[in-house]
Order: C-alpha cells, then sequence, then structure tokens
C-alpha cells in the first residue's frame, strides 16, 4: 500500500497496522534485545550424509528475495537455482545456538559451496568428520529439530574463540531395583523444588553486564557449567547447587524488576533500554481511532462501483458477523486491538496464553475467520447468478437451476464445517 502511494497518516487502517507493527518492534527491542541482522539466518541443523564436508567447514544455502548480492557480498549464486532465488554463503560465518552462555559456544567456521549439498536450502549442513560434533560444541546441541544462529556479517564475527565447554552429562542416580511410586514423587517433587534454570540464566546476564570481562569472565564460566547440569537434571537426577558467591543481590536496570535492588547499566544492553524505553512504553497500546469524522475524511469516492447502493445492507449485515466474530477471537486469546490480532503483531495476551507458543495458533484462526468471511460473498454471488438465470429461462428450467446453484452452495457450506 505504501508503495502505491497511500500515505500512512491519511489511510486509517494502514496508519493502525503501522503503529502496532511499530510498538511491537520496540517492546522487542527493550525486553529482548531483539535486533534484526540482515546477514544471518536462523536455521535447522542437518547432517552432511555425504560425508563430502571437513572438520571446521558448513554449508548455508539460503532463499528469498532478501539475499539478493550486493557489492563485497560472500553470496554466490546456486547453480542448482529450481525457478526460486537461492544464494549460497562463502567465507567465515559464525554458528550459535540459544541459550549461549559459554564464550566457546560460539563457533567461528567456513562455510564452503558443495555441488552435492545444492539440494539444501535454508538449513545449516555440519560435517561428520571430527573429534568432535559441532553441534555438540553449540552448547551442547544435536541434530534433532534444534534451531542454529548464523551470520556471514564480518563486523559480527569474532576475532578469537574458546575451546568449547564439555557437555558431557553426570551419571544418572541407578537404582538396584524396581523404581516404587513413592520414588517417582520424590523424584517429582526434587524437580520442582531444584528446578534452577531461569535463576542461573538471569544470573549469568547479570554477571555479563557488570563484570570486566563479560561472558569471559569466572563467574559467567561457573554458571555456565551450572546451567549445563541444570539443563541436563530431568534426566540424570542430579541438580545444579549455586554457590552464595553467584547468588544475585541487584540487577541491571534493563531486566526490569521493580521488586529487586537495581542498578544502572552502562553498557550497551543498559544503553538501547533506556534508549526506548520511554517511546515503547507511550506505544505500548495503540488505541482505536477510528472515527465518524475520519471515515469521512478518509472515504475515496473512485472506490465505488455502479451499483454498489444495493448491496449496502447486505455489506453492513457481513461486516456486523464478521466484528462480532474477530471480537470473540480477540477476547479469547486476551488482545486489545483489531491491528494486533490481524498483523501478528501481539503485544499482549492473555495469561493462559504466550505470545511466542500461541502465535500460530491465532494467525490460523484469523486465517480461518477471513476464510469463512469470503464463503458469504460467494454465495451471494451464486444466488445473484441464479435470480439473472431465473429472469431468462422459462419456469420448466429453473427447477434445474435452482437444483444446480444449491448443490453449489450446500457443498460450500459442508467444506466450510469440515
Amino acid at each position: 500500500m505504501l508503495l502505491c502511494g497511500y500515505k500512512p497518516d491519511c489511510e486509517p487502517f494502514l496508519s493502525m497496522m503501522l503503529q502496532t507493527f511499530r510498538a511491537a518492534k520496540l517492546l522487542e527491542l527493550r525486553t529482548k534485545t531483539r535486533i534484526f541482522v540482515p546477514k544471518g539466518r536462523a536455521m535447522m541443523g542437518c547432517l552432511d550424509e555425504t560425508r563430502t564436508m571437513e572438520y571446521g567447514q558448513v554449508f548455508v544455502q539460503i532463499s528469498g528475495a532478501g539475499c539478493m548480492p550486493s557489492c563485497g557480498s560472500s553470496l554466490v549464486p546456486s547453480s542448482s537455482d529450481l525457478g526460486q532465488r537461492t544464494r549460497i554463503v562463502e567465507g567465515t560465518v559464525v554458528v550459535a545456538k540459544n541459550p549461549c552462555l559459554h564464550p566457546g559456544d560460539v563457533r567461528v567456521l567456513r562455510a564452503v559451496n558443495v555441488p552435492a549439498l545444492h539440494h539444501m536450502v535454508d538449513c545449516v549442513v555440519f560435517p561428520q568428520k571430527g573429534m568432535r560434533p559441532h553441534p555438540n560444541e553449540c552448547s551442547g546441541s544435536d541434530l534433532d529439530g534444534d534451531i542454529y544462529f548464523v551470520c556471514w556479517d564480518p563486523d559480527l564475527i569474532p576475532t578469537g574463540q574458546m575451546e568449547p565447554m564439555d557437555y558431557t552429562a553426570a551419571r544418572s542416580i541407578e537404582l538396584d531395583h524396581d523404581v516404587t511410586i513413592e520414588e517417582t514423587t520424590e523424584y517429582f517433587t526434587n524437580y520442582i523444588v531444584n528446578d534452577s534454570l531461569g535463576i542461573i540464566a538471569n544470573a549469568h546476564t547479570v554477571f555479563a553486564d557488570r563484570e570486566p570481562l563479560k561472558a569471559r569472565s569466572n563467574p559467567c564460566i561457573e554458571l555456565a557449567r551450572l546451567f549445563s547440569i541444570a539443563v541436563d537434571f530431568p534426566k540424570t537426577g542430579v541438580p545444579a547447587e549455586i554457590p552464595p558467591h553467584l547468588r544475585v543481590k541487584e540487577y541491571p536496570d534493563f531486566m526490569e524488576k521493580p521488586d529487586k535492588p537495581t542498578f544502572v547499566s552502562e553498557h550497551v544492553i543498559g544503553k538501547l533500554f533506556r534508549a526506548v524505553k520511554d517511546i515503547s512504553l507511550s506505544s505500548s497500546s495503540v488505541k482505536p481511532f477510528f472515527t465518524r469524522e475520519v471515515a469521512r475524511k478518509s472515504y475515496d469516492p473512485d472506490m465505488e462501483v455502479d451499483g454498489f447502493e444495493d448491496y449496502i445492507d447486505s455489506a453492513f449485515d457481513y461486516k456486523t458477523e464478521y466484528d462480532f466474530k474477530l471480537r470473540n477471537l480477540m477476547d479469547y486469546y486476551g488482545i486489545k486491538t483489531e491491528a494486533e490480532i490481524l498483523s501478528g503483531s501481539i503485544i499482549k495476551m492473555s495469561r493462559t496464553f504466550d505470545r511466542r507458543r500461541d502465535a500460530e495458533a491465532v494467525g490460523l484462526a484469523v486465517r480461518s475467520l477471513r476464510k469463512e468471511a469470503r464463503t458469504w460473498f460467494n454465495r451471494s454471488f451464486q444466488i445473484l447468478k441464479l435470480m439473472m438465470c431465473m429472469q431468462k429461462h422459462q419456469h420448466g428450467t429453473m427447477l434445474l437451476i435452482i437444483i444446480d446453484i444449491g448443490a453449489v452452495i450446500m457443498k460450500d457450506w459442508i467444506g466450510n464445517i469440515s
């Protein structure tokens, strides 16, 4: 719409959608420090089944309109381009997996062009060769669906790297008898009491911001080891015990813990937080402003079609039904504005739901409602077609026409129910 000449402050719906998108991105900057990296992707990890690559190499091929090469780009066209624009990354890349607490979790590898792997698109392919798998070097992960961050931006590639941490899990507790229901209950209770993943992750964030060596400092290295133990705790039964000197007493301001002592962070995350804090708070909710006066100013007579007056009543009924069902969806998910649920840039939901986990379900519900609304107009078109046929044909053929049109409407109705 913007490319076609619509002004953001002139078209109410477009303005509302853009404001919501802006508010959502500011909220992500403030709470998650989520920054767009043009020369980077989040990709699923796969294995080089051809055994072509050597240790220290990866294969990365990306697709999409956003991968057009620029001057000095490390992207080269793929020889196996099957009608879509794909590019193969070559050169030094950095690979990591979230959560990434140990400095050695960030691996600097070399992306190579392997013709035998040109069928692998939008994934990072790791080699089979080597003393230790690269996925295991990245936070102790594996290739069972894990998502990796891959970046080929020279400004974001570390000049050096530390040795990866040993992620060998502690030995599980073994019993010399069959497990009893009492032992199962005790194990479940211990898991609830000793689940310290969140505490360790928060402590790591605090020490990484406060210590001069950041994530390379001794407290962060210790916390990274404890985090690995805590991750394996449900399988091993060995809890991660946090020593007193790693207990956090005050938090940086960007963690937004009003019930805890805080200090002003003078580092990059703190500066970014304070830069967007006031803006994001004022834009945290987009208030509806579509009044009758706004509608009158933004009405475009060029969009009128001859004879549209005959369908105003039907359009009003359809719009009322659509608004009712959309409002039901918004109430169910606890979403405040129409722009949030339509754009997917959800700022706040009901406590029963999670913005990241349930975003796909919200999108599917909205698409289902749109599909249903289209069928309303299709039925009206079929009825109009029937009326026109009734005027042109004699009484003897009307019954066949009615049966034919009725069958189409019934088929459409049954399809929507199924």
